[in-house]
């Protein structure tokens, strides 16, 4: 399966070494951590994995998160030399 992105959220009453537990178990499973804050991290693993994750003490969500896709306009750049 592919990867997907997910946003765990970890309980108040966490403490370090389970918040540790949950981010190597990530790193274990093949998922990559992109982002780390206070009681919330967004990772990217296989959802085959969830269920494993979601299992882990400490952990309070699992949740898929999905960004929208933009396109970016093409701009082409003028030669401030040349007049017009």
């Amino acid at each position: 399966m592919a990867l997907e992105t997910y946003l765990i959220t970890l309980k108040n009453d966490i403490n370090p070494n389970q918040a540790e537990q949950v981010l190597k178990t990530l790193v274990l499973i093949g998922g990559q951590v992109n982002m780390a804050v206070k009681r919330s991290i967004i990772a990217s693993f296989d959802s085959s994995h969830v269920d494993s994750i979601r299992r882990r003490p400490g952990v309070k969500l699992v949740g898929g998160v999905k960004f929208r896709k933009r396109t970016v306009k093409k701009r082409t750049l003028t030669d401030p030399t040349k007049q017009s």
